[in-house]
């Protein structure tokens, strides 16, 4: 059997660190767009150094790149129904442009030089 879930999102809560002693976890939910019309909303759930990563430098509104396996969740609620819930429990989770731009941060492409002429001042070339 193959359970393996690979997908590009953006946070659609900022992550949620929770220290379980040994162990760091950390959740959060991404929306994926499969076409204008149709959104699925994955929660993922990351583990120790991921976690600690994904809560240093993502948040709400950051696009992701995930990779893991479907996991879910099973309980009963207190009028004795089952319940399940299915989640990405995130083995890899690398960190997107969001496509925005930021024109404050804005970076100038110089244009080439014509001649060296233009870069080096001849009195100071050593020779």
């Amino acid at each position: 059997m193959i359970n393996k879930f690979i997908g590009i999102g953006h946070l659609t809560r900022s992550p949620e660190l929770k220290d379980l002693g040994e162990y760091t976890k950390c959740v959060f939910s991404i929306a994926i767009n499969s076409s204008k019309e149709e959104v699925l909303f994955m929660d993922v759930e990351c583990w120790n150094k991921v976690a600690s990563n994904c809560n240093k430098y993502i948040s709400k509104g950051s696009c992701v790149y995930i990779e893991g396996k479907i996991k879910v969740n099973k309980w009963e609620d207190k009028e004795g129904n089952k319940r399940q819930k299915f989640f990405v429990g995130a083995d890899i989770v690398r960190f997107l442009p969001n496509g925005k731009k930021d024109e404050d941060k804005k970076i100038e492409n110089p244009q080439p030089s014509n001649s060296i002429k233009e870069i080096i001042d001849e009195e100071e070339m050593p020779f």
